[in-house]
Parts: structure tokens; C-alpha cells; sequence
């Protein structure tokens, strides 16, 4: 029996629909997958049923009863959670204060020692490990994750919306993951995940529907379907899901960081890092999330400055080197934090497009913005990397009203130009859908084959090995071991994950 049903659900932005007559069912007890392309309206869906926005037609019914819910505090109040995609946590308060943010108890204020021992008995049942005296900032992506669905499972809800819950994990994690979602199926909960990965999809789901262009396409019981036939149904097409890897003309070395160190106190969050990467080379490092990852490619990037050691670029030291100066020598940088990081989410398209190339020809002379070829880099960018904007304004389309991969796909359009000559692309399909992910995929190889390098750091081991010529295993800040494409594999890449040394294995 359906706990949850929306019917002929429409919802348009500037004349354009973001879903159109959608309906969606879920039963209590039921993982159900939510599966489309990047701006298939997935998240808009969800996000009328979480009281974000209101729907201009179409009705939803909650326990068989009619709703409308105006904010998502009353979807709260109602048992309805929901776990977005970039987390809404206070980074330098505690979990425990996460938790609890402005919760009362008969109009009073929660007992925080009974509000632990709950939280405590929560995470054990389900597997949500945290240590509730940890504050956000310290704690990696993963078990901010957990505290965001601890505090939903907090707020007794019924139902829980999942918006791309994987995207950060490690495949261990996300094995631990579904052991969760598997608990909270046999206790009853229904659950409502957003996912762009087929696996993840036929491993954890019981029915899946299917949005394209903000329409219902197609609903299926998931036993009796395949990635192929998914794939088809979300855009309509076959992927390839092979990339050309030429033999490369250029070997030499394109960077090389020495004895390189980032210390925070008495720890080493970089940890004495030699490595390489040769032109024409992508470079994969693997690793659970929170283990230098993030800065090493900001080291390298400039954003952070090393504690000692030094880094070449082409040959030449660039240890002084400013972000600017090292964009200008050819060094582009994707972030694993979009919003953070690599945009201004109140800007449109066309201004995000310029942010590093504002003061240059031809876009300005002398401090004045000349605007034809301004729009027409915001056009092309839009035409080659397939970006969906909003309504009929295209290059004016406020980037905060797209979709998350609809928004990576900007960074990678200003990032990976012609001039590039380093991509680093931290968690660069992180957020896609499968076409989009395989687009940016072969993006990153036709920078490689065209004898320039990648910096590829991913979560997603299949991203890893089906794209990199060699494969640098980072644990404690160390590089403990360096594969080459031929004896690389998922367990030999997880026994370094956990911190075994290549010699060891």
C-alpha cells in the first residue's frame, strides 16, 4: 500500500516546466530509485514534496491523506526527511548540536544527555557511526552523511529523500551505505534515493521511475530490468563506455612535486608527497575520503601553501607562484566543492564563464567589458558541454537555479580549455548523470591524448581504472604505492585505501 503518491504534479520556471504531469508512488518498507539526466527534474520533484517549492498543479497524498506542505518543516512534522546533495550542517558546532538545532521538548529546551543516549542507540541500530562530540568541520564527507540521516531518523520521519547519497563515498562506505538502507527498509521506512549509478540502482532499489526533460518516462520494478534497458529509457541512447587511449608522443614530465608537506599543528596533513605526472598522462589518486586528497590538488593549485618541499611545473619551480599566475601558466583546477569553490552561485552562466578571464583580450580592454565575445564564450560553452539553463534566458540563467550537474558542467567548460596544459580534476563527475558523466569522461581522455596531463582524484574506483595510465594510492596524507594501468585492480587499490604498503601486498 502506498504511503506516499503524487499526482499530475507540474512545475514550471520562467515558462518552462521542470516537471510536467508526473505521478510517483512509494510504499512503506520500499527503496525506491528516482533516475533521469541532469535537469530531468529529479530533484525539483523532490524538492515540491520536501515544501520547498509549491506545485502549480497536481496533488500529493500522505497516508492517504491530502497535503500541501509550505516549508520543509512541515514535511518534517509530518515524517517526511530529506538529505540534499550538499549538506545544510553548521560546520563548527557539534553532531550532537546538529542534531538537536532547534528541536524542544514540551516547549522546553532537549536534555542534551537524553538527546546523546538517543542518538547513540540510533546510530548503533542502524550502523551510522559518529562520535557525537565531533564538530562537522573534522569529520569527512561520509560521516557527514551519517549525521545528516541520523538527524532526519532523529525527527522520527517515515519517509526519507536521498540526493545522490554516494556521490563522495568510497566503495566500502557505500557498501556500509546500503547495509543502512537495508535496516531501515526491514524497519519499514520508505526511502527515496536519487542516484545517477546503474549498480547502485539494481543493487539497492525495488522500483525505479524515470524522468526525462521533467517528464515520466517510464516505471519499473527493478528485478526485471538491466542498466541496458534503464539507460535507453533516461536518454534514449546507448552509452559507448569504451574511450580512445592513444599511445602518447610526449613523456616528460609535466609536474613533479618533491618531499612535499602541509603540517596543521604537529600533524602532517601532506605527508613527505613525491609524485609525478608526465605530459600526456592521467594521474588517478585513489583513496578513502579526507585523506589529503583535496590538498594535495589544492597545493597544487596554489590555494594552499605547503609547510616545506617544493613544486615544478614544466620544469620550473612554481613555489611562489600565485593561483593567477599558476592558471596563466596553463594549471586549471575543477573543485570537489562546486559551490565553495568554483562558483558564485548569484552570478549568471555568462559571468561564472569569465571569472579568470575578466581582465584579459578580448573579453575587456582597459577596464571595459567588450560584450560579443563574452556571450559568444558563454554560447559555445553551453552548445559543446550540453548545458541545460533555465527558461528561455540560456547565458543569463542565475546559476544557483541550475541543476548540480548542469553547474559542473560550467566549471569543466571554463576550466578545460585549449590553454590548459594540467587539468586537476577533483571528484570531476561527482553529481552527473551517466550521459554527462561519460561526456566529461572522454573529455579529461582528449586532454590526455593530446600529450597534456590530468590530475584525476575520484571516489569512484571504475572512474579510476578505466581512466588512468598510473594510480597513486593516498592514505594519512602518504602516497603508499603508485600503480601502473596493468596490475591495477579494485582490490589491490583497496588494500592501499586501507592503508597497506605496496611492498606489503
Amino acid at each position: 500500500m502506498a504511503i506516499l503518491e503524487m499526482k499530475h504534479i507540474s512545475k514550471a520556471f520562467s515558462g518552462v516546466y521542470a516537471n510536467e504531469d508526473v505521478d510517483l508512488s512509494v510504499e512503506k518498507g520500499e527503496i525506491h530509485a528516482l533516475l533521469g539526466e541532469n535537469g530531468a527534474g529529479k530533484t525539483t520533484l523532490m524538492n515540491i514534496l520536501f515544501g520547498i517549492y509549491t506545485a502549480d498543479t497536481g496533488e500529493i497524498y500522505w497516508k492517504d491523506k491530502k497535503v500541501v506542505f509550505d516549508s520543509p518543516r512541515e514535511a518534517i512534522n509530518q515524517g517526511i526527511g530529506m538529505v540534499h546533495q550538499h549538506f545544510s550542517l553548521v560546520q563548527k558546532m557539534t553532531v550532537l548540536e546538529n542534531i538537536i538545532l532547534g528541536l524542544k521538548q514540551d516547549g522546553l529546551f532537549l536534555s542534551k544527555m537524553d538527546a546523546r543516549k538517543s542518538i547513540v542507540e540510533l546510530a548503533e541500530k542502524y550502523g551510522l557511526r559518529v562520535r557525537p562530540d565531533a564538530r562537522i568541520r573534522d569529520l569527512s564527507v561520509g560521516e557527514q552523511q551519517r549525521v545528516e540521516i541520523l538527524k532526519a531518523l532523529y525527527r522520527n520521519v517515515d519517509l526519507l529523500i536521498l540526493d545522490e547519497p554516494t556521490g563522495v563515498l568510497t566503495p566500502k562506505e557505500t557498501q556500509d551505505f546500503f547495509e543502512v538502507l537495508r535496516k531501515l527498509k526491514k524497519e519499514g521506512y520508505a526511502v527515496i534515493i536519487i542516484t545517477h549509478r546503474m549498480s547502485e540502482i539494481m543493487a539497492i532499489s525495488d522500483r525505479v521511475t524515470i524522468l526525462r526533460d521533467g517528464k515520466k518516462v517510464k516505471e519499473l520494478v527493478t528485478s526485471e530490468t538491466d542498466p541496458k534497458e534503464l539507460s535507453m529509457y533516461m536518454i534514449g541512447r546507448e552509452l559507448h563506455g569504451e574511450f580512445e587511449i592513444q599511445e602518447q608522443s610526449d613523456t616528460g614530465v609535466a609536474l613533479e612535486l618533491k618531499n612535499v608537506n602541509i603540517m596543521k599543528g604537529e600533524k602532517a596533513i601532506l605527508d613527505n608527497i613525491h609524485l609525478t605526472v608526465n605530459k600526456g598522462e592521467i594521474l588517478g589518486i585513489a583513496g578513502v575520503d579526507g585523506n589529503g586528497q583535496t590538498e594535495l590538488a589544492e597545493v597544487i593549485a596554489g590555494i594552499r601553501k605547503s609547510t616545506s618541499g617544493e613544486i615544478c611545473f614544466m620544469n620550473e619551480s612554481i613555489q611562489k607562484a600565485t593561483v593567477k599566475q599558476r592558471f596563466e601558466k596553463g594549471i586549471s583546477y575543477i573543485s570537489d566543492d562546486r559551490h565553495a569553490d568554483g562558483l558564485v552561485i548569484d552570478m549568471t552562466l555568462k559571468e561564472n564563464m569569465l571569472l579568470k578571464d575578466y581582465d584579459k583580450e578580448p573579453f575587456s580592454k582597459k577596464g571595459i567589458f567588450n560584450k560579443k565575445p563574452i556571450e559568444e564564450q558563454a554560447k559555445n560553452a553551453i552548445e559543446k558541454f550540453q548545458i541545460k539553463t533555465t527558461g528561455t534566458t540560456g547565458m543569463e540563467s542565475v546559476v544557483k537555479l541550475l541543476s548540480g550537474g548542469n553547474q559542473q558542467k560550467i566549471i569543466i567548460a571554463r576550466e578545460v580549455t585549449e590553454e590548459a596544459r594540467l587539468v586537476i580534476a577533483n571528484q570531476p563527475t561527482r553529481g552527473l548523470d551517466i550521459g554527462a558523466t561519460e561526456f566529461v569522461r572522454q573529455t579529461l581522455m582528449d586532454v590526455r591524448n593530446s600529450d597534456r596531463s590530468v590530475l584525476l582524484i575520484s571516489a569512484d574506483l571504475e572512474e579510476i581504472l578505466a581512466l588512468s595510465d598510473r594510480i597513486a594510492v593516498m592514505f594519512g596524507g602518504k602516497i603508499v604505492g603508485v600503480l601502473n594501468r596493468s596490475e591495477a585492480n579494485v582490490q589491490k587499490i583497496g588494500l592501499l585505501m586501507g592503508g597497506m604498503t605496496k611492498e606489503a601486498m
